[in-house]
């Protein structure tokens, strides 16, 4: 392999890791807004957590 190709490779997989760095970003803001919202509602963690929304993206 010559070195652009080495580099364009190496510039995909560091492009593809930040993307499920940041979906996993989002995932998480996503919940905690969730939860926020929640705590309003629902003052007591374990309800919250017995309730347990789950959160599926589509895929």
């Amino acid at each position: 392999m010559d070195t652009y190709s080495l580099i364009a490779l190496g510039s995909i997989i560091l492009s593809l890791f930040s993307l499920v760095l940041l979906s996993q970003l989002f995932r998480n803001l996503i919940r905690k807004q969730i939860d926020d919202q929640m705590k309003d509602m629902i003052p007591i963690k374990a309800i919250r957590e017995r309730i347990g929304i789950r959160i599926k993206l589509r895929r």
